[in-house]
């Protein structure tokens, strides 16, 4: 089969009418991350998505809808450090659209949407993840990015963090 389109992507920022699709999209997020967290469904069939909960009541959490030629992609969601840098707390690309350049050009849509600080965490169980925010990092400062490791934390794997100002 054909992959889908893979642009022109655009950042949709999410207000109370995306709420279902923000719901939904966040399931998907939660089964990505089900393996390396040791996650599984609630009796329901959902994972919990406590960001989404707060989502819905901090101000300082913002969220966009990826769109890819007009169809959904995936969702970013950041938070409003009390640093004042911008943390992306959660970054999803349909598994269809992935290493076809969407979640790159979406980080860098972002990126230009929030000019500033910035710390992006993810695990380095994850060499993708690493390669991907690397070059991110790299297109929007140069070298002048920096890359350090957070403690272990008992019941989850521990998280790499990559900072820089755009």
């Amino acid at each position: 089969m054909p992959r889908p389109p893979s642009k022109p992507v655009a950042l949709v920022p999410v207000d109370r009418s995306h709420r279902a699709v923000l719901e939904n999209l966040g399931q998907l997020f939660r089964h990505d991350l089900s393996e390396a967290y040791s996650l599984l469904p609630n009796a329901d069939g959902t994972f919990n998505n406590r960001r989404l909960d707060l989502f819905r009541t901090d101000p300082q959490r913002r969220a966009w809808l990826i769109t890819v030629a007009g169809g959904l992609g995936g969702f970013v969601m950041t938070l409003l450090g009390d640093d004042g840098a911008t943390s992306i707390t959660d970054f999803f690309v349909v598994r269809a659209l992935r290493r076809m350049g969407v979640g790159r050009e979406a980080a860098r849509l972002l990126l230009a949407t929030v000019p500033g600080r910035w710390s992006v965490a993810f695990q380095s169980y994850n060499p993708g993840a690493q390669r991907f925010w690397s070059q991110v990092a790299t297109d929007a400062a140069g070298d002048s990015w920096r890359m350090y490791d957070d403690p272990p934390v008992e019941g989850r794997p521990p998280d790499t963090w990559i900072t820089f100002t755009t």
